[in-house]
């Protein structure tokens, strides 16, 4: 399964173009000297947080539980490894596969003795799950489990963050999105594609039913009147930009604050606090700080975080509270 981009999309110019477009509050003062060449790092230590962040979910999130939960449940699935049909033990495997109210992506079943009755499902799958088949308190067989394949993981870190993602198993490229990535795994810290340089990151992710696969994010250098600021406000900006990003896909965004304030925390670890003047829309983090300035830094429930905020909505304002380090 291999699926190509159309080219690389993403560039300091686009960074400020989604910045103007928001009204995103850039200044993020910072103790110390312009952030200059390390920006790039700093920039890409953020999204490979994003990113891995979005596997986690995909490996032990809640919707990954309820179908781990709804797999145990099958009857017909457990009647039938307790009586060691294959045959009826793939059907089953196939309904629960293709169910119409849930996502699995592949779902193999294995007997008491670790004896493969049913493998059902796509090639380059990852994050797998396992559990326990039990018929009546005793264990009949168990089974392992996944949500999303390779391509699938791509998508999402293209949504949510937008870097140009490659997946690698055994060192050969068998998924890509948004850039022409060589079909081997890139090795180092930087990689140039024509005329662009980007940062890169790889993350060694679970294949399914062992093994690795590797993700690789191509992250762009920030901007250079970003880059000329501290690396707070390098990193400030950067999880912003993905909060922003998070509130573009969002429908109807004023009746769903929540939704996204949750949504910017599970997949970034930062938090979110949307508030018109004094009045609070949404939180995600409690009550939040009594007052929060616009940019720089503020203290609250014992730590300091960075502040990044912006406009989506007038005259709700998005504040963005992101971990300093």
């Amino acid at each position: 399964m291999r699926t190509t981009g159309h080219g690389i999309a993403r560039s300091a110019a686009a960074f400020a173009a989604t910045a103007a477009l928001l009204g995103l509050a850039t200044s993020v003062e910072g103790a110390g000297s312009g952030c200059g060449s390390a920006s790039a790092a700093v920039a890409a230590a953020v999204d490979g947080l994003v990113a891995h962040d979005i596997y986690a979910n995909e490996l032990a999130g809640s919707e990954v539980k309820a179908d781990s939960g709804h797999v145990a449940a099958a009857r017909d699935l457990v009647a039938a490894v307790a009586a060691d049909d294959g045959a009826a033990a793939k059907r089953a495997v196939l309904a629960l596969v293709f169910h119409p109210r849930w996502h699995i992506v592949r779902l193999r079943v294995l007997d008491r003795s670790g004896r493969l009755l049913a493998d059902v499902g796509g090639r380059y799958t990852i994050a797998p799950v396992a559990g326990t088949l039990r018929n009546g308190g005793t264990i009949v067989g168990s089974f392992l489990m996944s949500v999303q394949d390779d391509i699938g993981v791509a998508k999402l870190e293209t949504r949510f963050v937008g870097d140009p993602v490659g997946m690698y198993v055994g060192g050969r490229l068998v998924a890509a999105l948004d850039a022409k990535l060589p079909a081997t795994a890139p090795r180092g810290l930087s990689l140039a594609l024509g005329s662009a340089s980007y940062r890169l990151i790889s993350e060694a992710d679970r294949a399914f039913p062992s093994g690795s696969v590797t993700l690789v994010l191509l992250v762009a250098p920030p901007p250079a009147a970003l880059a000329a600021r501290p690396c707070a406000a390098v990193r400030a900006a950067e999880f912003g930009r993905v909060a922003a990003r998070l509130a573009r896909l969002a429908v109807d965004l004023p009746r769903h604050y929540g939704g996204f304030a949750a949504t910017v925390t599970l997949y970034s670890g930062a938090l979110v606090f949307v508030r018109d003047g004094a009045r609070r829309l949404a939180s995600s983090g409690g009550a939040g700080p009594a007052v929060l300035p616009l940019e720089g830094s503020v203290g609250y429930e014992g730590r300091t975080w960075l502040v990044y905020s912006f406009v989506v909505a007038p005259p709700a304002r998005v504040y963005v509270l992101a971990p300093p380090a």
